[in-house]
């Protein structure tokens, strides 16, 4: 009897634990189970946002790309930064068609498009134009389409000259639909859209300087003229830089004549697609004998009672020079002589170093600005004399006649197209003026991009001027005359 309760007690006993441990187990296989699947949803959502961050660094990458791309087409707008002021240069104002007041930019671009359709492709300009259009465009706050719902933008350029540096901040957007409005650049532009993404890069490209060999040389070019070709039959000895169809079609070698032994590359003609540089500020505070002179009979310079500068050269403002045949200019060698020309010159120029020790080519330098206003300003050697000089008068037109000597450089509108002031086939220039005996630095730039120096991301609401990815240049550049 005892036995049978005992079972019987026993076997109640085990049904009250058995339904409790049943919940027990059940709840811990639903807790288990929402932990999976949480985790699942959890790791989906940290997949799809990798997928959609790498998205957008890819878009990102690919905006770079294509900004490279666009400014190695267009290399003279790699220094020159993004926005500015209307007048200035930059991104924002680059056109190619501007006929009143254009900016240097301007006239480059517009230069640039016209040497395009050439030689060997005439839809060069088109292709041209389409860039420089899309590079202006760059300079708005809008994304570009890159297909496949991805975008980009140029959040800033700025071009640091000293280093040589471009610094490209730019943004790349993925979504997984269609952007409706290109226009919005807002930070939360997204929230239709979870799966969208945004990532911003901050890039520096090193803008390097190579000349063409015209331009890389210790010497400067014998001649340069930024209209048309050299006319009169002239030859040089020397390289010629002048304006052409186009950089692959060179100009006529038959006017070059090589020395004994010609230099390595030799002398030649070329188009090289870059502006003359500013002529030097004329002095101000020279001796009132110094200024304002007005040659029509022979001197020489310098004269006694001169007085020359802190650095030893002897500077003249000049209206004009006239002379008649049996009168000419005389320069004592080894004088560093500097005359500022308002006006137009005519007759002969003597400056002859001879063997005196210390002189050289560049101790006689000639800066006309037709600060007169000639109409048809224009300069014309003239004798048998040996004149060993640096002219720069971007806006005259240049010739030689007689059989006199030139050794040095000149660089102008034109050359040959002087009534009666021809050179009849003999040599009218040799090379010969090195770049470091100028009174400043005129020598051009030559751009050309080298590979990124340095890449970083930063967040996208990083204030204007507070990225910590710019490289601590100093201020960028104020637009500076451009080079190709």
């Amino acid at each position: 009897m005892n036995n049978r309760l005992c079972l019987h007690l026993m076997a109640n006993k085990e049904k009250g634990f058995a339904l409790p441990l049943a919940v027990l187990i059940g709840l811990i296989l639903m807790v288990t189970g929402i932990t999976m699947i949480m985790r699942a949803q959890g790791d989906q959502s940290k997949v799809i946002a990798q997928k959609v961050r790498a998205d957008a660094l890819r878009s990102s990458e690919a905006g770079v790309t294509r900004v490279q791309d666009l400014l190695n087409s267009v290399r003279v707008m790699a220094t020159v930064k993004r926005n500015c002021p209307p007048g200035d240069n930059c991104w924002q104002n680059a056109k190619y068609d501007v006929v009143t007041n254009p900016t240097n930019l301007q006239k480059h671009l517009k230069k640039l498009v016209a040497a395009a359709p050439s030689c060997s492709n005439p839809d060069d300009a088109d292709t041209l134009k389409q860039k420089i259009d899309e590079l202006r465009d760059l300079s708005a706050d809008k994304w570009v389409d890159l297909g496949n719902n991805s975008y980009y933008r140029v959040v800033e350029y700025n071009y640091y000259i000293g280093p040589g540096q471009g610094v490209l901040t730019l943004e790349g957007r993925s979504r997984t639909s269609a952007a409706t409005v290109l226009t919005n650049t807002d930070l939360n532009i997204d929230s239709d859209d979870n799966a969208a993404s945004r990532n911003r890069v901050v890039v520096t490209i090193p803008i390097l300087d190579s000349p063409p060999p015209a331009f890389n040389r210790n010497t400067v070019p014998a001649l340069w003229i930024s209209e048309g070709t050299a006319d009169d039959g002239a030859r040089f000895q020397g390289d010629v830089v002048e304006e052409v169809v186009s950089p692959e079609c060179e100009a006529e070698q038959n006017r070059i004549q090589q020395p004994t032994p010609a230099p390595n590359p030799p002398y030649k003609a070329q188009f090289v697609g870059v502006f003359f540089p500013d002529l030097p500020p004329i002095p101000t505070g020279l001796p009132s004998g110094q200024k304002d002179l007005v040659l029509t009979s022979s001197e020489t310079f310098p004269r006694t009672g001169d007085t020359a500068s802190p650095s030893g050269v002897y500077e003249y403002i000049v209206n004009y020079i006239n002379l008649s045949n049996s009168d000419k200019i005389t320069i004592t060698p080894g004088k560093p002589v500097v005359f500022y020309v308002r006006g137009n010159i005519n007759g002969a120029i003597e400056h002859n170093c001879g063997s005196a020790i210390g002189c050289n080519p560049g101790n006689l330098q000639i800066y006309a600005d037709n600060g007169l206003g000639s109409a048809a300003p224009q300069i014309c050697l003239k004798g048998t004399q040996t004149l060993q000089a640096f002219i720069f008068a971007p806006d005259y037109s240049l010739g030689k006649t007689d059989n006199g000597t030139f050794i040095g450089a000149a660089w102008g509108k034109n050359w040959g197209k002087i009534l009666g002031c021809t050179s009849s086939g003999a040599v009218a220039v040799t090379q010969g003026v090195e770049w470091t005996k100028l009174i400043q630095n005129l020598k051009p730039e030559f751009p050309q991009l080298d590979k990124i120096a340095n890449w970083c991301e930063e967040p996208i609401d990083t204030a204007a001027g507070k990225s910590e990815c710019v490289p601590t240049f100093s201020t960028p550049s104020p637009s500076p005359s451009p080079s190709p």
